[in-house]
């Protein structure tokens, strides 16, 4: 387990958070609402809402401070391990890619998600314990509501869409080093790059369809 919270490298911790919206949700027609009351709603109360939730998975490099985000609506949720394939296996001249040494996952995201610590760590990818000082994506989504509610009224598809340029208008600001930006200082940084063969996403597809 790491005992502090200070990254050497980029890739070296990836912080996994996927969680539900408190105030944007989907209508029938599938457009994009925002409710100013918070929903009471997470992963574990998710099943027993009739409403269309947004869902946000959000994946970021703890060293580098480069994060990645996609939307889902609740009756379609991506299956983590495509996610996190898309994530790391596919190279963005936006964001990072490429396997991590350690990733945090939420216990409420194992909840949702059973079989995710297993098919992580069978790409020998180790597990840091979450605690309240290193939770992750929550000032990323609190920036991606903050600029969704310019598509508020647009069709989910459209919003979907957004979310890339946000990842790249974000990642592109200056690092906590004040001296690059987020992406730079990443590219700058990497010891090792590993990308998950196809084998790996093949095989969590075979044993879910057997």
């Amino acid at each position: 387990m790491i005992k502090s919270y200070r990254t050497e490298y980029a890739n070296q911790v990836h912080q996994l958070n996927v969680s539900v919206s408190k105030h944007y949700y989907v209508t029938k027609t599938g457009l994009l609402k925002y409710q100013i009351k918070k929903q009471e709603v997470n992963l574990d109360k998710l099943t027993t809402s009739e409403r269309l939730h947004i869902i946000y998975y959000v994946i970021r490099d703890h060293f580098s401070g480069l994060f990645y985000s996609e939307l889902a609506v609740s009756n379609n949720p991506i299956p983590i391990h495509e996610f996190l394939y898309s994530v790391w296996a596919q190279e963005r001249d936006y964001s990072f890619f490429g396997t991590p040494d350690t990733i945090t996952i939420p216990e409420s995201l194992e909840r949702f998600f059973p079989s995710i610590k297993e098919q992580v760590t069978s790409l020998g990818i180790g597990l840091v314990k979450v605690t309240s000082g290193f939770q992750s994506g929550i000032r990323d989504i609190r920036t991606i509501e903050d600029e969704l509610r310019y598509c508020i009224g647009f069709s989910f598809e459209e919003a979907k869409g957004e979310i890339i340029n946000i990842c790249t208008m974000l990642n592109k600001q200056n690092s906590r080093t004040g001296k690059s930006s987020k992406i730079d200082l990443w590219r700058n940084n990497l010891r090792n790059l590993y990308v998950p063969k196809n084998d790996w996403i093949e095989g969590i597809r075979k044993n879910i369809l057997t």
